[in-house]
């Protein structure tokens, strides 16, 4: 039965074939399902790396200490920045940024007598960094002058471990230095020493110094004479002494004054020179009785060659009242005394001089040396400054 055998054999056929298609096909899906899984799972896993490959917003810090360059203590003041993010060293020469995203990131730092500094540092962890700043080189010139004298030549300056001299322009320098800051020191033979503080904080600066003068001057007394009550119509020009009553007012006896007259230096009628003391004094050869005196202003124009009791200048305001005794020497005007008489000759009005009085006296006087004395004579003594 040859026919059956075939059939058979070709059933067998049918059945293997299927059974291979059917493999194939579960094959084919479980690669699919491999495949699905496969991507799933990659994709998570990048999903999972850019997660942990993102950079970090602010949450590290750059810390660390200032220097000079050359100094191996740390310094203070320094101003650092990065990434926005500011602070100042403190006094032992620390620093510290919070908040400093990761990655490539610049670190300035500056004070006002260095050069700026400036450096990248890449960020990925917190991290310290020492940071040295460069002194900066100051050139330091200027001018010495005087409100009214003008520029002063020959002064001598010095600051640090240099020195200068103030030139016929009153000019000076100082070559370039590296240093923070100092005092300049300034003389001359003619004006007060001065101190000046120095802040070395620019590249080249301007200093100009103006010093003061503080000049001693004696004035001369131009005029000087007394009257006395007694013998009104006598003129005492030529008499070696000054008489003054001395006793207090209301007593009864005779009345002297003494005048005196002196001229004002130029110098003065300048706004910006400043009397600082004034003193006008009498000395005399015993002691003095104790006695109130006054000083008035002279109103009116008088000489010494014919001024007497009964030929006297007018009568100006008080200037000033003091008390004699237990001395030699009267003064006659202090310093506010003087300045009441030099602001008035500033404003115009004619120096007619001083008139002295005490009370009247019945028994001796007071005597002074006068103007020809040769010794001792009558001396208004000012400093002024400018």
């Amino acid at each position: 039965m040859p026919w059956l055998a075939r059939l058979v054999q070709r059933t067998a056929l049918e059945s293997h074939l299927h059974l291979v298609e059917r493999r194939k096909d579960e094959m084919k899906s479980h690669f699919w399902t491999h495949l699905l899984a496969w991507g799933f799972l990659s994709s998570l896993s990048l999903i999972g790396c850019n997660h942990s490959s993102e950079p970090n917003n602010g949450n590290l810090t750059v810390s660390g200490k200032t220097y000079l360059l050359g100094s191996a203590e740390p310094t203070s003041g320094v101003a650092v920045t990065c990434a926005g993010v500011s602070t100042t060293s403190d006094a032992l020469g620390n620093y510290e940024l919070a908040g400093i995203p990761e990655g490539r990131q610049i670190l300035h730092a500056e004070r006002y007598d260095c050069l700026a500094y400036s450096d990248t540092i890449d960020v990925t962890s917190s991290t310290r960094r020492f940071i040295y700043l460069t002194l900066r080189a100051t050139t330091i010139w200027g001018y010495v002058s005087n409100a009214i004298d003008g520029v002063i030549q020959g002064a001598t300056l010095k600051l640090v471990d240099q020195t200068a001299t103030s030139d016929a322009a009153g000019r000076f320098e100082f070559a370039p230095f590296v240093g923070k800051s100092d005092t300049l020191f300034v003389t001359h033979p003619l004006y007060i020493s001065s101190k000046i503080p120095v802040a070395l904080d620019s590249a080249r600066k301007q200093v100009n110094v103006t010093m003061i003068r503080q000049q001693l001057i004696i004035l001369a007394v131009t005029e000087g004479a007394y009257v006395d009550e007694s013998r009104a119509e006598t003129n005492f020009r030529s008499s070696k002494s000054l008489l003054l009553s001395t006793n207090s007012p209301g007593q009864s006896g005779n009345q002297r004054h003494i005048y005196l007259k002196w001229y004002f230096p130029e110098i003065l009628r300048d706004q910006r020179a400043k009397l600082v003391l004034g003193d006008l004094s009498l000395v005399s050869p015993t002691q003095i009785p104790q006695s109130d005196v006054q000083t008035f202003y002279v109103d009116s124009p008088w000489t010494g060659e014919n001024i007497t009791y009964s030929n006297q200048p007018s009568l100006g305001a008080l200037l000033e009242s003091t008390t004699t005794g237990d001395s030699r020497v009267l003064t006659a005007l202090t310093t506010s005394g003087v300045n009441r008489l030099l602001a008035d000759w500033r404003a115009g009005r004619p120096l007619y001089g001083i008139v002295i009085r005490g009370g009247p006296s019945s028994g001796s006087p007071a005597s002074f040396n006068s103007i020809d004395a040769g010794l001792n004579f009558p001396r208004l003594l000012i400093i002024v400054q400018y």
